[in-house]
């Protein structure tokens, strides 16, 4: 059974983020989602923003000796460049689609093509479903549910388990995030691209936060010295048509994102051997 996620703030969790940001100057590799992670959510995906304070400790952190960031994405590259405009971050966009562990350009041409034929089939949900917005991201297509009342939920699921039937055939599946239902292809999930950011930067210590059921990829492939940290309730959200949420793959966990950019200042004073005298944000 998987235990319950503990504070990555209290004595315990502290002294082991310590031990594995400093013995022997290791590698660290801090891969972090954005919305509800760095950006705290809003109605309308495109007023996202990440604080310029996160900002500043972003390029910070990417500038320290041993330490990689990462931001790991459901969003295009585009995107990001616009929420998280920082020097010497790497980036995996649309589920590592795009970015530095991006697959070839034939294989996404194709994808383009299924992925634009997809957003066709939301086309109709969304129009009979108030409050859904299909997002269209080239290789990826969506339907953001943020706007749209409880009671309507439970159809509204109903006609994206029929769109991820014909989605299928075209070799893409269904991913669910905060409150967004994606259609990616088959095998790339934020798990993978985690995976590959490993292979390729090779880190003693991965730490990974993220805040949806589409972050749970990432949690399951980290190992007992990683850190994956549950941002938000203990517990995953559950998608449609499942009763209950399930708990969560994360062994740790902070509140919301401001306590993200609490680990960046932590992060920051154990590898300068500064003070970290920024008070706030519990676990």
């Amino acid at each position: 059974m998987t235990r319950a996620a503990r504070s990555l703030f209290d004595p315990e969790g502290r002294a082991r983020v310590a031990t594995a940001v400093t013995v022997g100057g290791l590698r660290v590799l801090v891969a972090l989602d954005v919305d509800g992670t760095l950006a705290p959510i809003v109605s309308k995906p495109d007023r996202a923003r990440v604080p310029a304070a996160t900002l500043r400790l972003l390029a910070r952190a990417a500038r320290l000796p041993g330490v990689t960031v990462a931001v790991v994405s459901a969003r295009s590259a585009r995107d990001l460049k616009r929420l998280v405009p920082v020097a010497g971050i790497r980036v995996a966009a649309q589920y590592g689609l795009e970015g530095v562990v991006a697959p070839a350009a034939a294989r996404r041409r194709r994808w383009r093509r299924d992925a634009a034929r997809i957003a066709t089939y939301l086309a109709p949900v969304a129009a009979a479903v108030p409050g859904a917005r299909i997002e269209a991201k080239s290789l990826t297509a969506g339907l953001h549910d943020r706007a749209v009342s409880s009671r309507r939920l439970p159809a509204l699921g109903g006609s994206l388990r029929r769109v991820a039937a014909a989605a299928a055939r075209l070799g893409f599946v269904p991913v669910r995030g905060r409150r967004v239902t994606e259609f990616v292809p088959r095998g790339y999930d934020k798990g993978r691209a985690v995976t590959q950011l490993r292979r390729r930067y090779s880190p003693r210590t991965v730490f990974y936060f993220g805040d949806s059921e589409a972050d749970e990829r990432a949690f399951a492939v980290l190992g007992p010295d990683d850190f994956p940290v549950r941002v938000g309730p203990a517990r995953s959200r559950a998608p449609y048509g499942v009763r209950g949420p399930a708990r969560s793959r994360a062994r740790y966990r902070v509140r919301e994102p401001g306590d993200v950019a609490r680990f960046l200042r932590l992060l920051l004073s154990l590898r300068t051997g500064r003070s970290d005298k920024q008070p706030g944000g519990a676990g």
